[in-house]
């Protein structure tokens, strides 16, 4: 059965919304926390909590709207042979952006709570109520680690799917298995930087950008 218009512009719909949403999330923020977790950042946080928490309601909701818009494109490709291909890679990167923003929510109430509760504190309680915070933080990382590094694993089955089917260009499938491979490659190299995952991020908004271009003049 072929799909009617009104499906090709429902996902295309997602996939923008969820490529600008994502980025303006980060763009708002008036602190990084999770590049920077220190007593000034959480300060800062708190000092701007309304656009803080407004950040990350933005983030959070454009990923999950990138979620809903990811299974609806391997819905419109059901009836593909590629499908087979094709989905686990979505599925992937689903579990990675559900994984990877479980961390933000970690720095949204950290920045809300715990910025609260140092300004509480004084002088000289606030730095070692941040160091009982790391623990916590360094398990935190770890998640992030794993968003950014599984979504690029789910992007080399989805670019082959792609490739091996003509409802995209290929050339966008050739853009996920070769950026997929390289952010794996790098974050298993320098693990334990996090400067990648920033192109990362840019990535795959692009990706979901153009995908809901070429799917919207379906």
């Amino acid at each position: 059965m072929e799909n009617s218009k009104f499906n090709y512009r429902f996902t295309a719909v997602l996939l923008f919304l969820s490529a600008i949403m994502i980025n303006a999330g980060y763009l708002m923020r008036p602190v990084q926390l999770q590049d920077a977790f220190n007593l000034a950042s959480l300060l800062t946080a708190h000092d701007n909590q309304t656009l803080f928490i407004w950040s990350f309601r933005v983030l959070v909701f454009g990923v999950f709207l990138g979620i809903m818009g990811l299974f609806s494109l391997g819905s419109l490709m059901r009836i593909s042979p590629a499908h087979p291909i094709l989905n686990p890679g979505i599925i992937v990167c689903c579990l990675a952006l559900f994984v990877g923003t479980t961390a933000e929510a970690y720095f949204m109430h950290m920045g809300a709570w715990a910025g609260w509760k140092a300004s509480t504190l004084a002088a000289a309680e606030q730095e070692p109520f941040v160091k009982t915070l790391e623990v916590t933080y360094e398990w935190v990382l770890c998640l992030r680690r794993m968003g950014y590094m599984f979504f690029c694993l789910g992007f080399l089955p989805m670019g082959i799917g792609i490739i091996r089917d003509s409802f995209l260009p290929k050339w966008l499938g050739y853009f996920a298995v070769i950026f997929g491979a390289a952010g794996i490659t790098i974050m298993l190299i320098w693990d334990s930087s996090t400067a990648f995952y920033e192109y990362v991020r840019y990535a795959y908004t692009l990706f979901f950008a153009i995908i809901a271009v070429k799917i919207w003049n379906k």
